[in-house]
């Protein structure tokens, strides 16, 4: 009788340690039946990289990635997107319940999620009315590289995916420090990143995109103004002379939404900064650099080519850069590193 009672009570622990291992390291669905809204395109992208892209059930008009994002039946460009019905979203496999700035809350209520993801500060009160309705809302305003992997694996555990979330993060850290291995030894280039030539507004310090620049080798000009978004002061800009301009495009981009190079080169005194004189003005992928998550990584390959191109490499599915410029009249070949 003793052996049976210290059998099963052997047998008990045996058991609860091999759960507790499977809960450490397995990718367990936390429900079959998980039906998950992007109010923003980086979810998107961050649940496709988790494998949950068959639990979508409701995203943004500006969701394009992955490629395969284009294949879903009823998917269409974000400039060509007209919203007619909830009965004519919900014959969609994956309906339209955002604009980003706006959703359709009778929509989401048809498509009964149980959990939502939100972005952005324009997106906390509809976080919090999502939330007043009785819904799972998971918000996140990354301010560093840090804190969008933290969201990753924040999103892995709340999915049952956080072994899967944890390799991805583990992989972009390791690239990241093979990236500064390098840029470490190099002169920083000084670079302006225009978020928006309506205004223009320029990006300041603390954000993700701060930082990119930074791990790729440039130093951001308005690192000393805190914000993501600024309405800058273009004589501001001619006073910093940076080596490099950026300012966003993005496919099937209107013409009023973008600004040219040509443009850019020819605003009154710009004639006079280093990157007009040395044709380093360039555009840059907006939803590759706008959007925190499993590209970011993909983002700051990007950038260290167009900064420092004798050491990197266009990194691969990145659109070639319109020219790198006269680069050889300010920055000869240098000597190759130790």
């Amino acid at each position: 009788m003793k052996k049976n009672i210290r059998f099963f009570i052997y047998y008990f622990f045996f058991l609860v340690a091999v759960l507790l291992q499977f809960m450490q390291c397995g990718d367990v669905d936390r429900g079959k039946n998980q039906r998950l809204i992007c109010l923003s395109p980086n979810y998107t992208e961050i649940l496709y990289a988790l494998g949950l892209q068959d639990k979508i059930v409701g995203w943004t008009q500006y969701c394009n990635y992955p490629p395969e994002v284009q294949k879903v039946p009823g998917w269409v460009k974000y400039d060509e997107y007209k919203f007619i019905s909830v009965a004519d979203e919900l014959q969609k496999k994956i309906p339209v319940v955002s604009s980003f700035v706006e959703i359709n809350y009778e929509l989401i209520d048809s498509l009964k999620p149980t959990l939502i993801f939100s972005s952005h500060e324009m997106q906390r009160e509809m976080a919090e009315k999502l939330r007043a309705k009785g819904y799972r809302v998971m918000h996140f305003e990354p301010l560093t590289l840090d804190d969008v992997f933290d969201m990753m694996e924040k999103i892995g555990e709340a999915t049952g995916t956080l072994n899967r979330a944890k390799k991805l993060t583990a992989q972009y850290r390791n690239e990241i420090e093979e990236i500064r291995a390098i840029t470490s030894k190099l002169p920083r280039v000084a670079v302006y990143f225009e978020i928006n030539h309506m205004g223009p507004y320029g990006l300041g310090s603390g954000s993700p995109m701060d930082q990119m620049i930074e791990i790729a080798g440039g130093r951001n000009i308005f690192e000393d103004i805190k914000g993501e978004a600024f309405r800058v002061d273009v004589q501001e800009v001619i006073k910093r002379n940076p080596d490099i301009i950026l300012t966003p495009l993005w496919p099937t981009a209107g013409r009023e939404e973008v600004t040219t190079v040509y443009e850019i080169q020819n605003r009154p005194g710009f004639n006079t900064i280093k990157a007009v004189l040395n044709d380093r003005v360039y555009h840059y992928d907006s939803s590759l650099l706008k959007r925190p998550g499993p590209r970011s990584v993909q983002a700051i390959k990007k950038l260290a080519y167009l900064f420092h191109p004798y050491y990197f490499k266009n990194p691969d599915k990145s659109a070639d850069p319109w020219e790198l410029g006269r680069i050889d009249a300010t920055y000869p070949p240098p000597e190759p590193l130790e």
